[in-house]
């Protein structure tokens, strides 16, 4: 492993208090997509909730390339809501967007035009910011597929199911962070499910 990485996450492990009061966790909360598959045990397993249009949505107390997996535990000892707890990690994405952009890649193969949007462990969540989506992937409806935390893939919305199936275990298939996210359409506003064809999902 590079040793810089190494040591942001010892120094971010070195400073992570479990016992610390929410003022002091708030700014290093982000949401993290649920993965597939959790190997912890029942008293550390993450809360997640549903957010539409259905994605399930945990949150990870950010130590420096790593998270620190929020439960429901901690959410009780700081006396907050999921409201709070979401609308923090939310804002938090918001500016760590702006100090760290996502990389976008576009490009195409078999003749699909495939667009890439790739961050740190937080790729996938952009599905939760339609607004940041929009200026990203643009107003042509499309189709959103989340298979792994770093990277969200926009397909054309005529693409074929088994192409779509083809590219994210192309991605996907013996990775430890797989999303437990369905594929997901892009209206050119809003996320919603992949059969709604109305303009129901999340509010700009």
């Amino acid at each position: 492993m590079d040793p810089d990485v190494v040591e942001r996450m010892t120094a971010g492990l070195l400073g992570l208090d479990p016992d610390a009061p929410w003022s002091t966790a708030a700014p290093m909360i982000l949401p993290v997509l649920k993965r597939v598959w959790h190997p912890m045990p029942p008293d550390t397993v993450p809360l997640h909730i549903q957010v539409p249009p259905g994605i399930p949505t945990g949150f990870g107390i950010d130590i420096g390339l790593a998270f620190s997996h929020v439960t429901p535990t901690l959410v009780e000892r700081w006396s907050i809501d999921h409201a709070t707890l979401l609308g923090t990690a939310l804002e938090n994405l918001r500016q760590r967007i702006v100090v760290e952009p996502p990389l976008v890649q576009q490009f195409t193969s078999d003749g699909i035009e495939i667009t890439a949007v790739q961050g740190q462990g937080w790729g996938s969540s952009l599905l939760l910011l339609p607004d940041v989506l929009r200026r990203i992937i643009g107003d042509a409806p499309q189709v959103l597929l989340a298979p792994v935390r770093n990277t969200l893939i926009a397909l054309p919305e005529a693409v074929e199911p088994h192409v779509a199936v083809d590219i994210w275990e192309a991605i996907a298939a013996g990775a430890h962070d797989e999303l437990d996210v369905d594929p997901l359409r892009w209206t050119g506003r809003t996320v919603v499910a992949i059969t709604d064809l109305e303009t129901r999902g999340l509010p700009n």
